[in-house]
């Protein structure tokens, strides 16, 4: 090969470099309405409910602008051994195993309500570094005793200094009674992810020593994932 194709390829394939970190930078902001874009500049929750066949409860999905790095939101959240310290009803969380770096199967325990006994279910995270600043969590839920099935995400994008959140959740619960917790489910949700917010918010202004650790520890599981 001559050196000029060589240098066209070269260019060629820094351009399309460029775009994928483009697109994946800005994609979850550039993706949301001006209207719901200012919410989130004010400070604002934006929370919307998607309807899913098959399923009594809706795949809730939430935005917000956190005044941390992205690299700070994931740490804490890919840390879920930490979750029984902020997360509401959360009382044990075990690393079951790593099968593989940015994966980690889990056992949760989680409290629930009308002396109903705990939900013990296992857990598939997994967590990806999607450009030189931003990264995406997905978990699978693989045994569990009250829902057929539950899949989340946690994509966390650079956006004006701070970090825009966008969490999504998806329960299909096992009962057909289930329907009438619906809003019950909904706060819930909520509230786990306010208390992540606050957790970062925490961590960054009382303990460093431990959110830098959390943020070595991601790395380490991100590798080179790009």
């Amino acid at each position: 090969m001559t050196a000029k194709p060589l240098i066209h390829m070269t260019i060629l394939f820094g351009i399309l470099v460029f775009m994928r970190n483009v697109r994946a930078e800005g994609e979850v902001w550039n993706g949301l309405p001006h209207f719901e874009q200012r919410e989130l500049q004010e400070g604002k929750t934006v929370e919307f409910e998607e309807n899913v066949d098959g399923s009594v409860w809706p795949r809730f999905i939430i935005y917000q602008l956190v005044k941390a790095s992205p690299a700070a939101v994931a740490a804490v959240f890919w840390n879920c051994e930490k979750d029984p310290e902020y997360i509401p009803n959360c009382t044990s969380v075990k690393i079951l195993n790593s099968p593989e770096p940015g994966v980690v199967n889990a056992e949760y325990t989680l409290s629930m309500p009308f002396f109903l006994p705990d939900e013990v279910y296992v857990s598939r995270n997994q967590v990806k570094k999607i450009s030189d600043r931003d990264y995406d969590i997905v978990w699978c839920v693989t045994q569990s005793r009250y829902s057929k099935s539950s899949v989340g995400s946690l994509r966390v994008e650079e956006h004006d200094g701070m970090s825009l959140i966008r969490y999504t959740n998806l329960v299909i619960p096992t009962s057909r009674f289930a329907g009438m917790l619906r809003a019950s489910a909904g706060k819930q949700v909520m509230e786990c992810f306010k208390a992540l917010a606050t957790r970062v918010i925490l961590e960054i202004e009382k303990t460093p020593a431990l959110l830098d650790k959390q943020i070595h520890a991601l790395e380490c599981s991100v590798g080179k994932s790009l």
